[in-house]
């Protein structure tokens, strides 16, 4: 018996860490998934593994020589799919050959299945359970466990899996429908080719294997932590962890130059919009905000900034204020109206999103009552662009020359500059004077409105905390609340 592992993909899913090496090269658990699988596969007396690399091909070196498998390289990965590389090597497709991708980690259930699932003497796949809601390929089947068809957009079922090809008179048909793939499609667009000439199986397992396609199924299925995911991605194999509420964030090297890789944390997707994020990020320049790069899985990679660190209470006196409240303008200078293509946020509909979220009653109900109202009124005045999260770990300052970058725009978008200036005072502890330096500083603010935006705030990062199980955190914002609306009845 032979197995065929396909590797030439550049795995642009997994980025940043392809930019440095293949997806097959990826570590869980001290192995890489092209180790893991040889080894699963060696003790299931497979002796004969044959490589498809292309995309760096040269890293597969130092394993060869290890694992003694045969390396085969094609040179045309990036401009095709699977069927050009399985082309490439088909003469190796013989009786008893298995045939899968380099991005599976295969788990201790393999050899089990191999003993007892195989159907010897006939073509097969071992499919897994469809787990995720991007279309796969579906396996149709009969009482017989015979494929009657595929559906390849199927969202759940039992799909892909692993070839076993062990009929000698299916290989002509296999290799001849192979040959009739366009070498933009994957290799398995053949059997579809083929269905009506010969008979497939489909064997539906569980736990045989997990397909490492993104950072997300990694870290979902709990093989692989941020942390590993960091160091796997620098340069030297060295992460650093920084100060972060929402995400995961570490300072590494990568590709020569000091990065900020942010991995986000689970349910990140229901508060954040990333691709809102991303182009905000482009909007701005880098008088603003440091240069960063998105990648698949919400993975972020920033430049870090050598002389730049988190502004503190100590350094926030009233030339740093005012210092700030130019960089905040700067960004409030993006009108909404000037951008019509970005969506609002506002803040009545995000209230009833975290309240829904949280599933917990914070307020009483003539609190809720006046939170609502103030919040559909500000709804009605001008949106500017906003940071909305403008707490002291998300402003860096450059004690040389003093000047502010701001980071970290997840949350941001286009809404009234209420929210900003009352989240920045709640976050930044601000004292009257300093209050009374942003009235100053920003026409048409009002004392009351900063006060209706502090307690606005405090109100969704109440909610939020609950959410994620930020229980102490959300009791300060509430805290925080009771203050602000207590204070807010005394003004008129």
């Amino acid at each position: 018996m032979k197995a065929i592992i396909l590797c030439a993909g550049q795995g642009t899913r997994l980025r940043p860490l392809t930019l440095n090496k293949p997806k097959p090269l990826l570590e869980i658990k001290g192995k890489t998934l092209l180790e893991n699988a040889i080894l699963h596969l060696r003790k299931c007396g497979i002796d004969e593994i044959i490589i498809v690399t292309g995309y760096k091909h040269h890293l597969f070196d130092l394993l060869e020589k290890k694992l003694n498998f045969k390396k085969v390289v094609f040179e045309n990965y990036a401009s095709t799919n699977s069927a050009a590389s399985l082309k490439c090597v088909q003469k190796e497709i013989t009786k008893g050959t298995f045939i899968l991708n380099g991005d599976l980690f295969l788990t201790s259930t393999f050899q089990d299945s191999f003993e007892t699932q195989i159907k010897w003497g006939a073509s097969q796949f071992l499919a897994q359970k469809i787990l995720h809601e991007t279309p796969s390929w579906g396996y149709i089947t009969d009482e017989n466990c015979k494929l009657l068809d595929i559906d390849i957009n199927a969202t759940s079922g039992y799909g892909d899996g692993i070839a076993f090809f062990d009929n000698e008179q299916d290989l002509e048909v296999i290799k001849n429908s192979l040959n009739q793939c366009d070498d933009n499609e994957y290799w398995e667009a053949c059997i579809l080719k083929s269905m009506d000439k010969i008979n497939f199986y489909v064997f539906d397992l569980d736990s045989l294997y997990t397909e490492i396609d993104s950072f997300e199924d990694a870290l979902v299925s709990k093989l692989i932590t941020p942390e590993e995911i960091a160091k796997q991605c620098a340069d030297d194999n060295e992460a650093t962890r920084l100060f972060s509420v929402t995400n995961i964030n570490y300072k590494i090297k990568f590709l020569g130059e000091e990065k900020v890789i942010r991995i986000p944390r689970n349910n990140r997707d229901a508060v954040i919009n990333t691709e809102q994020e991303q182009k905000i990020t482009k909007l701005l320049g880098e008088n603003i905000t440091p240069q960063a790069e998105f990648y698949p899985s919400n993975i972020k990679l920033t430049t870090f900034l050598q002389v730049y660190k988190p502004l503190t209470r100590e350094q926030l006196n009233l030339a740093t204020l005012e210092k700030l409240i130019s960089t905040i303008q700067t960004l409030h200078n993006f009108k909404h109206k000037n951008h019509p293509n970005f969506s609002k946020i506002l803040l009545s509909n995000e209230i009833k999103t975290y309240e829904s979220l949280a599933k917990i009653p914070l307020l009483s109900k003539q609190e809720h009552k006046i939170i609502t109202q103030i919040a559909k009124e500000a709804d009605l005045k001008e949106s500017v662009l906003c940071h909305r999260d403008l707490q002291l770990p998300n402003i860096l300052y450059n004690a040389q020359d003093s000047t502010i970058k701001l980071i970290d725009f997840e949350f941001a978008g286009f809404c009234t500059p209420i929210w900003e200036f009352g989240n920045l005072a709640g976050e930044l502890e601000l004292s009257k004077e300093q209050i009374k330096l942003i009235l100053k500083l920003v026409s048409n603010l009002t004392y009351k409105e900063i006060l209706q935006g502090k307690l606005l705030s405090s109100y969704v990062w109440a909610l939020w905390s609950w959410y994620y199980d930020c229980i102490p955190l959300g009791r300060e914002y509430l805290m925080r609340l009771h203050c602000t609306l207590e204070e807010l009845q005394c003004v008129h």
